[in-house]
């Protein structure tokens, strides 16, 4: 785990008591209802208790899953790892995933953010491309698509939790949820230079990504951008079992990925798909149509970057 993470933790521990809180949301479909089974499992957890994990993951998946009209139809066992928190394209004796958490102790912020991000890589096909010749040139898409999620479901657990946690005393937990979460987005390493369009920014970048899709600061740029749109229609985390569908996908260019992102979604999220193209090419005219009051990339540029460790499964070419 790196160094700033580890100070954010500390930080977050002593001020989350006054931290305000946004509106709760709606209460989410239980993804253990759904049929999700998630077994953590072994030793190196320190104080927390394997079932008090248990119910902080679960509560990660209800916040990205309920939408899902695809569930994981084996379990997902976690253990606990020193190393990098990764999600591991070898499955299980039964063909469990297999995720690994460097999450300790009763640091519940620092589960909800890791699982998330490894939770997205699952529910996005990031099985697909495993192969010996594995590089996949839009993987860094997949990795800002992931820290998007850990975002997104540290504020709406901050929120939720307040609200109606998952036994009485996790409610003290709903403002070091939110203090992370502050610390994260408004670092400033996230911010688009300014008067610099998404479109320009990913001309300069966009070669050293396709090659190193774990350039952290630089994927935290976008998914601070993404963020408002998920936020706006949280249902379109749905749109995530439509990514990584196609053999193409590993070597094409950006924008033929997101548009055959596009086409495989159905109707009901193409309007949302059209609006992160829009995103990036904002300028120009051939994209998809988006809907009205689309996001301009000037006015989602919100600060903040976060300091967290490098998640990725570990035979990615790095």
């Amino acid at each position: 785990m790196r160094l700033p993470l580890i100070i954010a933790s500390i930080l977050c521990t002593r001020v989350y008591s006054t931290v305000s809180h946004a509106t709760p949301p709606e209460k989410k479909v239980s993804s253990r209802k759904l049929g999700l089974n998630i077994q953590v499992k072994g030793d190196g957890w320190g104080k927390a208790a394997r079932a008090n994990i248990e119910t902080v993951l679960y509560a990660v998946a209800d916040e990205l899953m309920s939408q899902l009209s695809r569930k994981p139809s084996v379990p997902i066992v976690v253990t606990h790892t020193r190393r990098n928190p990764v999600v591991l394209y070898d499955r299980g004796p039964n063909g469990e995933y297999l995720v690994q958490l460097h999450a300790s102790d009763e640091n519940w912020h620092l589960y909800v953010y890791e699982f998330a991000h490894e939770l997205c890589h699952i529910l996005s096909n990031y099985e697909e491309y495993s192969g010996e010749d594995n590089a996949r040139y839009n993987q860094w898409f997949e990795e800002t698509l992931c820290e998007t999620a850990s975002l997104f479901t540290l504020k709406k657990l901050a929120a939720s939790w307040k609200a109606s946690p998952p036994a009485p005393e996790w409610s003290a937990q709903a403002g070091r949820l939110q203090a992370f979460y502050d610390l994260l987005i408004d670092e400033g390493h996230r911010r688009l230079p300014a008067h610099s369009p998404l479109a320009v920014w990913l001309g300069e970048n966009e070669e050293a990504l396709r090659h190193n899709p774990y350039l952290r600061q630089k994927n935290e740029v976008v998914a601070n951008l993404l963020l408002p749109l998920f936020e706006r229609d949280p249902e379109n985390w749905a749109t995530l079992s439509y990514l990584n569908l196609d053999p193409a996908d590993a070597r094409s260019n950006l924008r033929d990925y997101l548009h055959r992102w596009y086409g495989n979604a159905p109707t009901a999220h193409k309007a949302f798909i059209a609006d992160i193209l829009t995103l990036f090419w904002w300028r120009e005219r051939n994209t998809p149509a988006s809907p009205p009051n689309a996001g301009d990339p000037q006015q989602l540029a919100a600060a903040g970057p976060s300091p967290r460790p490098e998640i990725a499964p570990p035979t990615r070419k790095q």
